[in-house]
């Protein structure tokens, strides 16, 4: 088989980028396995919980309440985080909370509104946290963006793509989750599970199941990377690890 050089071409204008590396990632497919490594020895795969991550975002809903002061707080039905990471608060105008916890914008909310009340009391309860996803795509029943309110593990993520169809792989599924503009690739055994399925999945990555028996991968995953925010660097990133592979 020849496979395309992948070191020295110039890319004029992103169709042409697109069109190389979904050409590079299918060639290197046909000979190469049906998953991808990883591009980076990062390693962040982890049984734990961590509620670090869910931080507040655009669009999450949340109730700001000011003990006994009901004039310095938003309706009760809670208001929504703005594209730009901003609730907008009586007295305090636009106040930043994006990337902050409920505790520490309660905290920046009641340092603000010392200067018109005595030791005010402030708490933050978040009502809807949309900001946070995940994807499931591949061979499921239901694939599409999931929202991520709380930590959960692999196997829970495959779960809320309704189930593998008749035709998925469930014996190696792939977490994948972008480092930049590199791609670390987690597997896990849906069939059998081990303590694998008990990865933990983190905001904004990708669960992907492959078709039994067939190398599909390159096919299947080019027009959801392109779509919901992996940059063409990264998707070259995944075609150079199919080269270097099918090269061994």
């Amino acid at each position: 088989m020849t496979f395309i050089p992948v070191a020295t071409p110039v890319f004029h204008s992103l169709r042409s980028l697109r069109a190389a590396a979904a050409c590079i990632l299918l060639t290197a497919a046909c000979s190469g396995p049906a998953l991808p490594e990883a591009t980076t020895d990062i390693s962040t795969a982890t049984t734990v919980a961590d509620w670090s991550a869910f931080t507040l975002g655009p669009n999450d809903l949340v109730y700001v309440s000011v003990f006994g002061q009901p004039e310095y707080s938003p309706p009760a039905g809670g208001i929504r985080v703005s594209p730009s990471g901003t609730l907008s608060l009586p007295m305090l105008g636009s106040v930043q909370v994006a990337g902050k916890s409920a505790d520490e914008v309660a905290g920046v909310v009641q340092a603000g509104l010392a200067k018109w009340l005595l030791e005010p009391s402030v708490s933050v309860a978040v009502l809807e946290q949309s900001s946070r996803r995940f994807y499931v795509f591949g061979e499921v029943k239901t694939p599409g963006p999931y929202v991520m309110d709380r930590p959960i593990t692999a196997l829970e993520a495959l779960s809320s793509g309704g189930g593998l169809t008749a035709s998925a792989n469930g014996e190696q599924i792939v977490i994948v989750r972008a480092h930049g503009e590199d791609i670390e690739v987690i597997a896990f055994n849906a069939v059998t599970p081990g303590p694998d399925g008990l990865v933990r999945v983190m905001p904004d990555d990708y669960v992907f199941v492959s078709k039994s028996g067939v190398g599909v991968f390159s096919e299947s995953v080019m027009p959801y990377l392109q779509g919901v925010g992996f940059s063409m660097t990264q998707i070259a990133s995944v075609a150079l690890a199919y080269d270097r592979l099918s090269n061994k």
